[in-house]
């Protein structure tokens, strides 16, 4: 015991020294606390950020199938309502859709300043729809707007510079139209561009810089006017996809990559919103095959089939969007043949592709920047 108390009190004074000349080192704060106790809320911080890894599997439970009798019910509903709405389909067949009116509605148009987007500017004004004209290139835009005003007077249109790559510009635009026309009523994202490149080839903005367009420009001009439809619980919101983002073609990457995403946030999208009771906002993705938008562009496509006119591709998706359709292609016939074509072993779905090819040419590396849509991206990559 002697020598416990003995070795206890030797060791006591070194502590107190220790504590002693820690105290002289670090005088107290302003506020009388030691600086011991910021370096303990430093180091507890520090540890409160480290990563915490993630717990191992579950084994004391097993997975096991949900509510199984539940779940066969539902499956035979899905069937019986396969068979009744393939019934109603049949007559609608023979029976012309109905279709909904835009006379005095807002829609907003993206890459209005030339081809498809211009094309459905123009439609839509036919049909009486206050048209915004939204596009990066003021000029070519302007010109859109006063073809609107020529070919049909009376018509209200506005052209808005916009780049759609960046969030903040398009924030910006929705409260303009708001006040210039009223709340956008269709809300139609067209602007894309595409340019031709080897996977390995591409600079790194080059490929950036089609996503940001692409796809993200969706992205933020979507969070920019669905707020609004959200609380009308009133709109329409369309996607102008593509064909390959049902088949990727080479050389043709990011673009590629672009449309599969566009496809796949717009199903994310119309799932949220089917979330909301009684809603009444519609979502279209339009997938058309290549259309001959510019001459600049068809040089660069060597296609066996013919491409689509813009007159024809825009008539097709003004009908689509007039009737609701979720999602088809242009021609219809073009979504079931890409079905068909990946249920065949690869080397016959290969041989499919092969047959009825798309080709992109590269144009000569000198000529790429002055190629329209390498212009915008050059634009774009200057903007951000």
């Amino acid at each position: 015991m002697a020598k416990g108390s003995s070795s206890g009190s030797a060791q006591s004074p070194k502590r107190k020294n220790s504590k002693s000349s820690r105290a002289n080192r670090n005088p107290p704060t302003l506020n009388g606390s030691d600086t011991n106790h910021s370096r303990s809320m430093t180091n507890a911080k520090t540890e409160h950020t480290k990563s915490v890894p993630l717990a191992p599997p579950s084994t004391q439970e097993p997975w096991t199938l949900k509510n199984p009798i539940p779940l066969v019910l539902e499956i035979l509903i899905i069937f019986q309502m396969f068979f009744v709405t393939l019934f109603f389909k049949t007559f609608r067949v023979l029976l012309p859709k109905l279709k909904k009116s835009v006379k005095g509605n807002v829609v907003l148009i993206t890459g209005s300043g030339r081809g498809l987007g211009r094309e459905l500017a123009l439609m839509f004004a036919h049909l009486g729809a206050k048209v915004a004209c939204v596009d990066v290139d003021q000029t070519s835009n302007e010109e859109t707007v006063k073809l609107i005003e020529s070919k049909v007077p009376g018509a209200s249109a506005k052209a808005y510079t916009v780049n759609v790559a960046v969030s903040s510009e398009t924030a910006a635009l929705a409260v303009k139209v708001e006040l210039d026309l009223g709340p956008v009523d269709v809300l139609i994202n067209n602007a894309a561009v595409i340019v031709g490149h080897t996977f390995l080839g591409a600079q790194d903005h080059t490929i950036s810089t089609i996503i940001n367009i692409n796809l993200l420009g969706h992205f933020w001009m979507i969070r920019s006017f669905l707020p609004s439809m959200m609380k009308r619980n009133s709109g329409h919101i369309v996607a102008i996809s593509s064909i390959s983002s049902l088949s990727g073609e080479a050389k043709l990457s990011a673009y590629t990559a672009s449309k599969w995403g566009v496809n796949g946030m717009m199903e994310s999208l119309r799932e949220e919103l089917r979330d909301h009771s009684h809603n009444k906002i519609h979502t279209t993705v339009v997938i058309p095959r290549l259309i001959n938008t510019s001459a600049d562009y068809m040089k660069s496509i060597n296609s066996r089939l013919p491409v689509l006119s813009v007159e024809s591709a825009a008539k097709a998706t003004v009908h689509g969007i007039l009737t609701n359709e979720v999602e088809f292609t242009i021609p219809h016939i073009t979504y079931f043949t890409n079905i068909i074509r990946k249920l065949f072993p690869v080397n016959i779905s290969d041989s499919i592709k092969n047959i009825f090819y798309v080709k992109v040419l590269l144009p000569p590396q000198e000529d790429q920047d002055s190629l329209p849509n390498m212009s915008i991206i050059n634009r774009t990559v200057a903007t951000n």
